[in-house]
């Protein structure tokens, strides 16, 4: 079965995990439950639980996690060999197409979070924002294999959809193959700005890092020291590299009255000074962008704060505003509590 394929893979090299959709709720987090399991299959005799409380995004990188069940919130933004995805009760297929079920979701799920409420009020959008984060969350499960991914779904209907897509794939594998390798054939798709060679590359005098942001969303602090096998990007003549700027591709359309999906962007590490109606790279644990389904988001920030009496200002809530002609598109709104513990990775500096 799944499990074992992926336990099977994982014995070369520590490359391979399982993940599933969020339709279980986290029963082993809470001390007095560590023995219980999550995610429990009866047909199948399957029980796992959910990945390891302390050790958050990191959580793919320790050995024994292949033991546990990983999640959006814990592998976003970090690349395995293979990857075992389970589809549970919230993307099923039915007359002929796919379609989301949100109530199926586990009621500790964050990234639903007023999903009750917005169905009083306007339904159509209510289904379309889920929809669209339930999809992009299984879009980002499905990815985080470099060599290959197995699915799983707990519905039978939905389980032989996939495996009739995989068998009609298989038989335009050629064509498939053809155009996969076109598309290696240009790294970057999109940027016109020349990529140097090893040797001509004079950090941050001639040439900036080029960064993948879901990657980079793992863990932003390792990226602040670009390494040697970072590839290097010369910018326009009227751009001086500087020490914190880089060069990444923005994908989504939650900014796309500023940044066109898909846009080769310049960015800055680490940003000093006011943010206040500047378009940043932010990151919580509470953010699911309906992009990506990441715990970053690319958005224009806004801030309210008061005096905190030691002569520094407290921030008591924090407003991150997309810029969209498309419906859908939601302020992500973080409270006292949250806004203390939001990053700002970065700062946008303009289109490329």
């Amino acid at each position: 079965d799944l499990r074992d394929l992926i336990f099977r893979k994982n014995l070369k090299n520590n490359k391979s995990r399982m993940v599933a959709g969020y339709c279980w709720n986290w029963i082993s987090k809470k001390a007095e439950n560590q023995q219980e399991k999550d995610i429990v299959i009866d047909k199948y005799n399957f029980s796992m639980q959910w990945n390891l409380n302390n050790d958050g995004m990191l959580w793919i990188e320790k050995p024994d996690s292949v033991k546990q069940i990983g999640c959006i919130h814990t592998c976003q933004g970090l690349e395995l060999d293979y990857i075992g995805v389970i589809i549970g009760p919230d993307l099923l297929y039915r007359n002929g197409k796919l379609i989301s079920a949100p109530d199926n979701r586990a009621r500790t799920d964050q990234s639903l979070k007023g999903y009750k409420k917005l169905l009083k009020s306007n339904p159509e959008h209510a289904k379309e924002k889920t929809d669209r984060i339930i999809r992009n969350t299984y879009k980002t499960l499905m990815t985080r294999g470099q060599r290959g991914c197995y699915i799983f779904c707990t519905d039978k209907a939905t389980n032989d959809y996939f495996k009739e897509l995989v068998r009609t794939a298989s038989e335009h594998r050629e064509e498939a193959e053809t155009i996969v390798s076109e598309y290696e054939g240009s790294r970057y798709p999109g940027l016109e700005l020349p990529v140097l060679e090893k040797e001509q590359v004079v950090p941050y005098v001639n040439s900036v890092p080029i960064y993948n942001l879901h990657i980079a969303a793992g863990s932003f602090s390792d990226f602040q020291s670009p390494e040697e096998d970072y590839d290097w990007v010369e910018l326009p003549s009227y751009i001086r590299p500087q020490k914190d700027y880089f060069v990444a591709q923005v994908v989504g359309e939650s900014m796309n009255q500023k940044i066109p999906n898909h846009t080769w962007c310049l960015f800055s590490w680490n940003p000093a000074g006011s943010r206040a109606g500047k378009i940043v790279i932010a990151q919580h644990r509470s953010i699911i962008d309906e992009d990506h389904g990441g715990q970053y988001t690319i958005k224009r920030y806004y801030s309210e704060k008061q005096p905190s009496g030691d002569g520094g200002w407290r921030h008591l809530k924090i407003m991150l505003k997309p810029e969209s002609s498309l419906p859908g598109y939601e302020d992500i709104e973080l409270s006292e509590q949250d806004a203390q513990e939001v990053k700002i990775i970065a700062e946008y500096v303009c289109n490329l």
